[in-house]
């Protein structure tokens, strides 16, 4: 029987986050004005209008490419890919196809195995965006606010195996490039773009099969579930006896299949020629390091600052340097709590389940960083137990009031006086009589199973607001005395 293996190269768009477009002078912010309003002769492609390039998508661009440890060229340039289609104003895309300015990096990353994976990438090119097309019933609208757009494109080397390493070099990649500040990184905000190229071989073989180009991809999901449909449809197809075509397809999300769009192009196709209003991009290595300097921390960086300065488990700060933005939450809820461990375990359990559930990220979590902090810094003060803490923390999801605002009017302030808590405790010994004399002739192993219920029986009597250590304690006495 025939064994199969699968070939797969992800190539990636992002746009970059700078104020103005990459060839002109337009705000970069196409989607929060009215259709085409950020618009010029030169981004609308005008005879005559010549681009100029945008500093600031050079110094992004090469943050982009140092963070993916690629070799920054000192010298590249630019061409025309032409071909005609109504979001493209100017009939052709100014890219680098001949010659990008930064190539031979790598990303490296686990799968859930635990197993390491290594993929190049092949090259970044610097080029623009297309206009935005509003498919309506009866008609196509064209918004060229997007036009000129500058974007950085990724392309990988075809080193991944399965959908796994395709799904998890995405989640690497989108990681990485949101800790530079460089793009959102956004599929949902269309910051980030992705294609597919798939294709089979017999395993073993030193020849890859025909690739297969898919698009359409709007979420790292769909990257997976499509490079898994294409995977069977393509052995399928070798096994009866048909061919691969090289085309490309479109991943159609309600049939979870791909179809056929067009035949692929080859480079041929698209008449590359040198872009004749632009000069080379000369990047000298004093410039790289001055980039370089300017660089944030990274990911790595931040995970063992996390483990070394804070003193958290290698595992919180993996889950809290996952994402940027929960990094930076939880560093400004230990600012306000003075506690990281504390800080930490409220964010990865009651924060993130919040988050699981509503299906939000941090950034539109209810509860602001300052605000948890508060509620971890009253548990600290033994203002309220941790009892009280999570019922705080629910009533916080809707109420944006300060914690100790809500704690005082709601009367949830610890009872931490000696002679309430040992009434309680009377009352819990004098009400138990069994679960006493099971602890008194209990041995030292069941005793503090026992003890555990007897306490808990006062915290329920306090409605969970006697400090538990003086319950604890006081208890022990009242046991021992009896």
């Amino acid at each position: 029987m025939r064994e199969w293996e699968s070939v797969i190269g992800l190539e990636v768009h992002l746009q970059l986050k700078t104020g103005t477009k990459v060839w002109c002078g337009c705000s970069a912010d196409y989607d929060n004005a009215d259709a085409n309003t950020h618009t010029c002769p030169i981004c609308l492609g005008h005879p005559g209008a010549l681009p100029k390039l945008n500093k600031k998508v050079v110094e992004y661009a090469v943050k982009g490419a140092l963070a993916l440890n690629c070799k920054i060229n000192n010298e590249s340039s630019f061409d025309r890919k032409n071909y005609f289609y109504p979001d493209t104003p100017k009939n052709y895309q100014i890219t680098q196809f001949d010659k990008s300015y930064a190539e031979k990096g790598f990303l490296e990353f686990s799968l859930n195995s635990g197993r390491m994976v290594k993929v190049g990438i092949t090259k970044i090119q610097i080029e623009e965006d297309a206009a935005k097309s509003i498919h309506a019933e009866h008609e196509s609208l064209i918004n060229y606010n997007r036009a000129s757009i500058p974007l950085i494109e990724i392309i990988s080397e075809p080193d991944m195996r399965s959908s796994e390493e395709a799904y998890e070099y995405l989640n690497t990649l989108k990681s990485t490039i949101k800790y530079t500040g460089i793009s959102d990184v956004s599929m949902e905000l269309g910051s980030l773009r992705c294609d597919a190229n798939i294709s089979v071989m017999e395993k073993g073989s030193k020849f890859y099969g025909t690739r297969v180009e898919v698009k359409n991809l709007n979420s790292f999901k769909a990257v997976a579930r499509a490079i898994d449909y294409e995977i069977g449809r393509q052995i399928e197809t070798i096994e009866n006896g048909g061919e691969i075509h090289q085309e490309t397809r479109l991943w159609d999300e309600e049939s979870q299949t791909t179809k056929v769009m067009r035949s692929k192009e080859e480079a041929m196709d698209y008449r590359y020629f040198p872009e004749p209003d632009l000069l080379k991009l000369v990047i000298t290595d004093e410039e790289v390091e001055a980039i370089r300097e300017l660089m944030p921390e990274s990911k790595t960086d931040k995970l063992n600052r996390f483990i070394n300065d804070y003193k958290i488990p290698e595992y919180d700060a993996n889950i809290l340097c996952e994402d940027i933005e929960l990094a930076d939450y939880f560093e400004a809820v230990t600012k306000v709590s003075g506690n990281p461990k504390l800080s930490s375990n409220w964010i990865m359990t009651e924060v993130m389940r919040n988050l699981k559930e509503k299906n939000i990220t941090i950034e539109n979590f209810s509860i602001s960083a300052e605000h948890l902090g508060e509620i971890i810094a009253l548990i600290e003060k033994n203002v309220i137990s941790t009892k009280i803490a999570k019922e705080l923390f629910e009533i916080k999801l809707t109420d944006d009031r300060a914690p100790e605002v809500i704690v005082k009017e709601k009367g949830m302030v610890q009872v931490a006086d000696t002679g309430a808590i040992e009434a309680m405790i009377d009352e819990v010994i004098a009400s138990n009589e069994k679960m006493v004399n099971d602890y008194k002739n209990s041995d030292e192993g069941r005793k503090p199973r026992v003890l555990k219920g007897l306490i808990g029986q006062v915290m329920k009597l306090s409605k969970g607001k006697a400090n538990p250590g003086m319950v604890t304690e006081l208890m022990t006495q009242k046991l021992s005395n009896l």
